[in-house]
């Protein structure tokens, strides 16, 4: 019975780490993104995107609770996500976004 729990507990473990891996990951590849060159081409398709990953007042707050959590701390800075996942609890990953929609816009000249 308790080599059955111990697996139970273990198999929690992995996936939770696997949906914070995940998570984090997916943040920091739109982090990235905001780093390309601005493309008026594809201006509105961009933007488009961009506002489509803004996450809501309550993914900031439960991700900004996560990332209060030794493990999650630990498994960012094994994953390099943890700067990513700190930026979207704490409201600033929303600004990146705002910020590089503006600098489009005002770039390509998109009201």
């Amino acid at each position: 019975m308790r080599d059955k729990a111990s697996l139970c507990l273990l198999a929690g473990s992995l996936a939770a780490v696997s949906l914070l891996t995940g998570c984090g990951q997916k943040y920091q590849r739109v982090q990235d993104s905001l780093e390309q060159p601005i493309n008026c081409a594809t201006a509105r398709e961009e933007i488009e995107t961009l506002e489509s990953h803004k996450v809501s007042k309550s993914k900031e707050a439960a991700v900004g609770l996560s990332y209060a959590l030794p493990t999650t701390i630990f498994i960012g800075a094994i994953t390099g996500t943890g700067g990513a996942k700190y930026d979207v609890g704490s409201g600033e990953y929303n600004r990146k976004i705002d910020e590089r929609i503006a600098d489009i816009r005002s770039t390509c000249r998109i009201n």
